[in-house]
């Protein structure tokens, strides 16, 4: 089977499970991101590995274990961002083995991961489906207009596919696409929501581009197998957790 056609079957069967899944909301989206979350870290820890860094995955389980159970709790999130790096210190303090960088970097994993995830549990559904709308419509015009009329590279360095051609044109295609989605569900339009799809929809490329250049500095491929025709949770998601908190600042100004 081809490497296109297994991207598009698996993005299929994503989709629809996705949208199962934000339907049903309640503990069943609460254990979905929990699950992204915990292989979130496992793909970082794989890749920061390969450059001698080590994160401490014992901390980020239990910190991932904190977000779900502080959404059942109704409790503010930040405090889990106090309690890794807390862990983390008390972890550097004990183990001779371990770093400061990878205290860094287990604190940057964290929120970069599990910690922006979560943010989509504080979402209204219909602020759900804007996040994939802004992230999955964006890499799709950009992938269209850059490989139809895209010229001039945009960093070659990190991505040498990408032009600026292509980014410009997600941008714009994505805010199309979003003002018709607001149309459609009855969501004001204002120059507010403007600003911050446009920013989303950036934002979204940049986690692209982070993501790449992860894999670059690692000198890995993909980060995991476990998605045919795409690779691993961070290389499918990559776009949509930096679109998570532009999305749910937007829902502060509309609600």
């Amino acid at each position: 089977m081809s490497e296109l056609k297994q991207r598009v079957i698996t993005g299929v069967i994503g989709s629809i499970v996705l949208i199962a899944i934000i339907l049903q909301g309640g503990l069943l989206l609460q254990g979905a991101i929990l699950l992204l979350s915990l292989e979130v870290v496992r793909e970082l820890y794989n890749a920061f590995r390969k450059i001698n860094i080590t994160i401490n995955i014992p901390v980020l389980i239990m910190g991932c274990l904190l977000l779900f159970g502080f959404h059942i709790l109704d409790i503010s999130l930040e405090f889990s961002i106090i309690a890794v790096l807390f862990l983390s210190f008390i972890t550097l303090l004990f183990k001779d083995d371990m770093e400061l960088q990878d205290v860094s970097f287990t604190l940057l994993s964290f929120i970069y991961g599990p910690y922006l995830l979560n943010l989509l549990y504080g979402l209204e559904q219909q602020m759900i489906y804007l996040v994939f709308i802004i992230a999955f419509s964006t890499d799709t015009f950009a992938y269209f207009v850059g490989s139809s009329i895209g010229k001039h590279k945009l960093i070659p360095k990190v991505s040498p596919n990408k032009s600026i051609e292509g980014s410009i044109g997600g941008v714009l295609g994505c805010l199309i696409l979003t003002l018709i989605y607001f149309k459609y569900i009855n969501l004001p339009i204002s120059i507010v929501a403007v600003l911050f799809i446009i920013v989303a929809s950036i934002s979204g490329q940049v986690g692209d581009l982070i993501a790449s250049k992860i894999k670059r500095v690692t000198g890995i491929k993909d980060y995991a197998k476990i998605l045919p025709g795409h690779g691993g949770i961070l290389d499918r998601f990559d776009s949509t957790i930096l679109v998570i908190p532009f999305v749910y600042m937007l829902q502060y100004f509309l609600f």
